[in-house]
């Protein structure tokens, strides 16, 4: 399975030939799976189990192409041959998409109208790293670790929820970047978060460091698609 940005999915599409034989494209919506008489290996059928995009299958008797898309799937649909016109007409819709970049160095709040970065806010606070020493000295460390933690989590959620209550258009989707662990505790700390579970998406964008240059990076990120290829009969 290879990750590919939506410049390289078109070079390659670009290259694709489809089969003579009998052809099909499928739009699969999260938690649908193609038809029984595809035969699916069970690592495509795996990778469309657990995608939670759905899935836009190029299939025939032949060869497959399983491309997993960077967000979901709207409206199941199914074409003859394949039709690369109706998987564009998915990946190109117009997103806008909230991201919040958390690591204990700083966040970074950003609105992306498409691949445009219209809206943004970056900050830092210094929370220091752990305590290896052990004695009072260390839960003293600790207590005040926790302490700049807090102080990070509360800017950054009264930053979050101000940028998108002044943000006058709606947002499509939200996702999160950053420490995978930071921001499980962030979770916690910031209840405005609940009021977007409903745009959430779950991967986590692999960010070092929350900064604005960061953020003008993204897009590439963001509209990354997962692609795989294989004959049913290998």
């Amino acid at each position: 399975m290879q990750d590919v940005s939506i410049q390289i999915l078109r070079y390659l599409v670009a290259q694709w030939q489809e089969p003579e034989r009998d052809g099909y494209t499928y739009c699969l919506t999260p938690t649908q799976l193609p038809p029984e008489e595809t035969k699916l290996s069970d690592e495509s059928i795996a990778a469309i189990q657990a995608s939670e995009t759905g899935a836009i299958l190029f299939w025939s008797p032949s060869e497959v192409r399983l491309v997993l898309p960077p967000f979901p799937i709207e409206f199941e649909s199914t074409a003859s041959g394949w039709d690369v016109d109706l998987m564009w007409s998915v990946l190109e819709r117009r997103r806008i998409v909230l991201v919040l970049l958390l690591r204990m160095s700083g966040f970074a709040v950003g609105i992306f109208e498409g691949e445009h970065l219209a809206v943004f806010k970056t900050g830092s606070r210094f929370v220091k790293g752990r305590h290896k020493k052990g004695g009072s000295s260390s839960a003293r460390f600790a207590r005040r670790r926790e302490d700049q933690a807090r102080m990070l989590f509360d800017k950054a959620a009264e930053t979050l929820q101000e940028r998108v209550e002044a943000y006058p258009g709606s947002l499509t989707h939200l996702i999160l970047g950053g420490d995978r662990l930071t921001l499980l505790a962030f979770e916690k700390r910031c209840p405005f978060l609940q009021h977007l579970e409903v745009i959430r998406l779950h991967r986590i964008l692999n960010v070092e460091r929350p900064s604005l240059n960061a953020l003008k990076e993204l897009p590439r990120q963001i509209y990354m698609s997962r692609i795989v290829t294989y004959r049913p009969d290998s």
